[in-house]
């Protein structure tokens, strides 16, 4: 046979499909097999039920003598001949059963519950040389594949003395490493893992440590997430060691210490039940995956709150914080929840017993335990009155202290509510919104988060129908009926007595502390009171440690976490705040006629009262008035005396001076329009002590330039050291306030002012009409100038009395009639809509648009 050798290359093939030169010679095609009809019946026996050979019941292989011999004894006990035909229907059937019941189903082998079983120890498989040869040793394959991790290893280790490196690592056993690792999940120290405390963080304590199977750097990668895990609940047991949970004092830092002391001890009993001797590296750092995005969240919410130093601050981080997690994984979303609910809890307490709506026993306590808290306290002593009196408490308001998601006017109305409280309930302590137990029979709306919609909806429902409630009673109470309702407590709480204390307060913070010192796992007390807490079920029944689970989860439709604080308070806030208003209202205008005291300053301090306005110019500017100078051997008089400005020489006027022309002034005018008969004797001993508010004259303060300018006669700050005294009483400074009576007091001058120029124009235009003067001639420039100046000063005066004070003042009167008129009608929604609030009322330089501010 030729070969073609031709080609330079033996292992270039020049034509790949060419057929080749050794084919095999077809076979020829066999002859069809003679089937012979006539073969014997197959012998029945133990070949008629085939499938059924090795069953237990049916089997006949007892009946062959496979071996040669009786190698298989029968049953000694041979069954009867005779048997009913019905015993051996009932036999058949039940073996058809059991032959359908033996049919194996399909084992799932990726099912997470199979890989916590223990594996049935099964034969090892034997070839036919191990079988006849005991001492037969199966050659090493020669495939790496084949070889197993014992294979790997030999490759690292030759790569190891290749590349010059010590070693490829050295091996521990798998079953002591991955119970170490799972430690280091759980934040535990072992052999292999520590606690750095300088780094705060975990590291290996041996460097090179590996097991069988698995290279040094994929260990390492491996264990990054595992690592950063266990450094993340160290972090988070300091956290709960430094901020315990105390019943007595709750606070936002307590609180997330007591949710995050919960979450732990349930991650470690969850994860606990998945360690077992067949669990794999993979599935180790499959589990810590879901749990280190849990811890890591909590421990990022640690690290942020305890930079912060107020308690809104810690809220106001806590909900931003949330957010963007729950963003992120929405799988947290409940968890989050329940820990923003619990962060809030204490804050929103305080708002409770500050607005009305739970008992005041509780406030001074939380106060005291909440010392950047919103409402600052001071308490004064009345001078006026004995010492045994209790103090006056002042309430100031501290905006820096409310959280950043509660926007600026709701914050306002949560103060101003409290504080229009405080008044009411010191003024009228049997009001309906002032008794505990008329409140809580109402079955007030608790304060809470809500992050859902639904949620929100059922609390805008629930204040409604509280608020219908306490309407009755206090408009009940309004028309003269003053008795006192079945004392009543909250749904869900009992009523508070001198030595309880509020149990929403103290729920869910009776938590154990931690003490590595006491146990292993860190997490030490009374199991069954973590066992219990509503977080701790959502912690282990949740299903996010479960490796086939998804990570989309439908959560409720709700608004963003950022809003929840401010939704959740404006149903309840806003209905409160009109309750509280309207009473304080009533309480102003009809028991203590705030109308009455207002028209006070617009008579004497806005000059609206002509008689008052007239005399107060004569006895001040009139020439022709006598002079009350004390003069030596010249007697005074009380009677037509006058300080005559413009036509004196010294000034300003003695006290002594000031007391005789003014004395009288003001009892004189004021009962003039009340219409009331009097004597001029008695006047200066009875009516001027009367007179609303302590009405008189004073003198101002004044230092400096001022007081230079104040003893020029000729000065139109001649008069500045004059000013009306008027102290409000107690329940009207809420609305008179003494940034009202300053601005009064400015107006008062600048009126006063303006009653010197018109008398002065007047005196010009005088001067100029009398008998002799040279004035008469209207080419006269002087004389056109005292005109001139009357037109101007004259039209002046009328647009500051009629347009400026008058209009406006008359726009004021009919808002506050429109007010009493709803208050006579008991609407309470036309009386808020009318004066808006009791802090609005005390702004009415915004509210009313009052030119100037009339208070």
């Amino acid at each position: 046979m030729d070969l073609e050798d031709d080609h330079e290359d033996p292992f270039d093939i020049g034509d790949l499909w060419k057929p080749s030169r050794f084919p095999l010679q077809p076979l020829p095609p066999l002859e069809p097999l003679i089937w012979d009809k006539e073969l014997p019946d197959i012998p029945t026996g133990p070949f008629e039920n085939p499938l059924n050979l090795f069953e237990k019941n049916d089997s006949l292989l007892y009946q062959l003598d496979v071996f040669g011999s009786d190698a298989v004894d029968p049953d000694p006990v041979a069954a009867p001949e005779t048997v009913n035909d019905e015993a051996k229907a009932e036999k058949t059937d039940e073996s058809d059963d059991d032959t359908k019941s033996s049919v194996p189903e399909l084992e799932n082998i990726w099912a997470l519950e199979t890989l916590r079983e223990t594996p049935e120890p099964k034969p090892k498989l034997q070839s036919w040389d191990g079988f006849l040869d005991h001492g037969f040793r199966e050659p090493a394959s020669a495939y790496l594949s084949e070889f197993g991790a014992r294979g790997f290893d030999a490759a690292l280790a030759y790569q190891a003395s290749v590349t010059g490196l010590e070693n490829s690592g050295r091996l521990v056993r798998p079953d002591v490493f991955l119970h170490a690792l799972f430690r280091l999940g759980l934040g535990w120290n072992s052999m292999f893992f520590h606690y750095n405390e300088q780094k705060r963080a975990f590291e290996k304590s041996i460097r090179d440590i590996r097991v069988s199977g698995v290279s040094l750097a994929a260990i390492d990668g491996l264990i990054g997430n595992v690592l950063q895990c266990g450094t993340d609940m160290q972090r988070i047991r300091k956290f709960v060691r430094q901020n315990p949970a105390v019943p007595d004092q709750p606070s936002a830092l307590s609180s997330l210490a007591g949710a995050a002391s919960v979450l732990v001890y349930g991650l470690e009993k969850r994860l606990s039940t998945y360690l077992g001797p067949e669990t794999s590296l993979i599935q180790i750092q499959a589990l810590f995956r879901r749990c280190g995005e849990l811890v890591g969240t909590l421990a990022d919410i640690v690290d942020a709150v305890e930079k912060a130093k107020y308690e809104s601050e810690i809220i106001s981080i806590l909900l931003v914080k949330c957010d963007n997690h729950v963003q992120r994984l929405p799988w947290m979303a409940d968890i989050l929840h329940d820990i923003i609910a619990r962060c809030t809890r204490p804050w929103l307490a305080l708002v409770e017993s500050w607005i009305g709506l739970r008992s005041e026993k509780p406030l001074s306590t939380q106060l005291s335990s909440m010392k950047d808290s919103f409402i600052e306290v001071e308490y004064s002593q009345d001078l006026g009155v004995q010492r045994i009196a209790p103090p006056i408490a002042e309430y100031y308001y501290r905006p820096e202290m409310m959280p950043s998601s509660v926007p600026a006017d709701q914050a306002r109305l949560v103060f101003e509510t409290g504080k229009a409280l405080r008044l009411l309930k010191q003024e009228q302590p049997n009001h309906p919104i002032s008794r505990e137990d008329v409140v809580d029979s109402s079955d007030p709306p608790a304060l809470e988060c809500a992050f859902s919609w639904a949620d929100i909806e059922q609390i805008q429902n629930k204040a409604s129908q509280y608020e219908r409630q306490l309407r009755q009673e206090i408009l009940r109470y309004h028309r003269g009926d003053t008795s006192k309702s079945r004392r009543g407590t909250r749904i869900g709480h009992d009523a508070f007595d001198g030595n309880e204390s509020d149990p929403s307060l103290t729920d869910n913070f009776e938590l154990i502390d931690l003490d590595d010192a006491k146990n292993s796992t860190g997490l030490l007390g009374n199991s069954s009171s973590l066992e219990s807490d509503s977080l701790y079920s959502k912690a282990v029944n949740h299903d996010f440690l479960n490796p086939e689970s998804s990570d989309i989860t439908e959560t409720a439709f709700g608004p963003p976490l950022a809003s929840v604080l401010y939704l959740s308070l404006a149903p309840t806030l806003s209905l409160q705040a009109r309750l509280v208003d309207y009473s304080c209202l009533h309480l102003l205008f009809k028991v203590h006629k705030l109308r009455y005291h207002l028209r006070i300053q617009w008579r004497f301090q806005l000059l609206g009262d002509g008689i008052f306005a007239s005399r107060l110019s004569h006895a001040l500017f009139d020439p022709e008035m006598a002079s009350g100078e004390r003069k030596p051997g010249v007697a005074r008089s009380g009677v037509h005396t006058g300080l005559r400005l413009g036509n004196r020489d010294t000034w300003p006027p003695a006290s002594s001076e000031l007391r005789l022309v003014l004395m009288g002034l003001l009892a004189e005018c004021h009962e003039a329009s009340e219409n009331r008969p009097s004597t001029r004797g008695m006047q200066h001993e009875t009516k001027e002590k009367e007179l609303p508010g302590g009405l008189s004259f004073a003198i101002r303060e004044l230092r400096g330039e001022e007081l230079v300018k104040c003893k020029d006669p000729n000065a139109i700050e001649a008069l500045d050291f004059l000013r009306l005294q008027y102290t409000p009483p107690t329940v009207l400074e809420s609305v008179i306030t003494s940034r009202s009576l300053h601005k009064y007091d400015r107006l008062f001058k600048h009126l006063l002012r303006l009653l010197r120029m018109v008398s002065v124009v007047h005196g010009l235009v005088r001067d100029s009409t009398a008998r002799g003067s040279l004035s008469g001639d209207t080419r006269n420039i002087f004389q056109k100038f005292r005109v001139d100046a009357q037109h101007f000063i004259g039209a002046l005066n009328d647009y500051f009395f009629q347009i400026g004070v008058g209009s406006t003042w008359k726009r004021f009167e009919s808002t506050l009639s429109k007010i009493e008129r709803c208050l006579d009608r008991g609407d309470i929604d036309g009386t808020i809509e009318t004066a808006g609030s009791l802090h609005r009322l005390r702004q009415p330089t915004s509210y009313w648009r009052i030119s100037s501010g009339l208070f």
